[in-house]
């Protein structure tokens, strides 16, 4: 049973090894960040499962593991096992491995290809929470909102990247599964907005269930919109 969610973003640059000038920038997201994964776990779970957007769906266990090597420093992730399985090298499985590093909980990860429909993603969910069974399991789901508006220049208006990044800040706080089911993929595709596949994963595996959710953080401050929630059942 899905008994707690946090939702984060994906930027590289939440690592202070990789921001350089840009830390403080990106200091209220990374703590939001921190914040997010402290509420994930405050209720006991028997594990927490990562939900990302991946080049491929697929199912990643403890002994995966990853580096940043590929963003500018070899920064080795894991999930908290030998390291002995298959490197992993989506962006939202690093960043979500280096949130969870202090994390005491066994974890692992199913990634879904950010262009999957809403029906894929949506049976995804189901199979998660259907997997999940009586055990209390939390889940972390990584990814961005819109990433096209630096497309004109620097903090140029785009009113189709506010009307979708509203409407998923929207349904983030108020804990609405139906309202992340209603993203339009198309308009995600086209914003660059990796975050919507694996939300949709989210509303299918919380679906017919009331939820208090609390936003920690929504903002812009690198030409692409972070948003951090946490969910817990009603």
């Amino acid at each position: 049973m899905i008994v707690s969610v946090a939702a984060c973003p994906q930027p590289p640059l939440l690592l202070p090894e990789l921001a350089t000038g840009a830390a403080a920038d990106l200091a209220p997201v990374r703590a939001a960040c921190a914040t997010a994964v402290r509420e994930l776990v405050r209720a006991p779970v028997e594990q927490v499962l990562v939900v990302g957007a991946g080049d491929r769906a697929d199912s990643w266990g403890p002994n995966d593991h990853g580096s940043f090597a590929g963003y500018g420093r070899d920064v080795p992730v894991g999930f908290g096992g030998d390291g002995s399985g298959r490197t992993f090298g989506d962006l939202s499985l690093l960043v979500a491995a280096w949130l969870l590093a202090d994390v005491a909980v066994p974890r692992l990860a199913v990634t879904v290809p950010a262009g999957a429909s809403t029906d894929e993603c949506l049976a995804t969910g189901r199979r998660i929470a259907a997997d999940s069974g009586n055990r209390p399991i939390g889940l972390l789901v990584m990814g961005d909102a819109a990433a096209r508006r630096a497309l004109a220049e620097p903090g140029a208006v785009d009113a189709e990247a506010d009307g979708f990044d509203a409407a998923a800040e929207q349904a983030l706080a108020a804990g609405d599964p139906d309202a992340l089911r209603a993203l339009d993929p198309a308009r995600a595709r086209a914003l660059s907005a990796v975050g919507r596949a694996p939300w949709q994963v989210l509303a299918g595996a919380v679906a017919g269930r009331r939820w208090s959710a609390r936003m920690h953080y929504a903002g812009t401050p690198a030409e692409v919109t972070y948003l951090v929630a946490t969910w817990r059942p009603r």
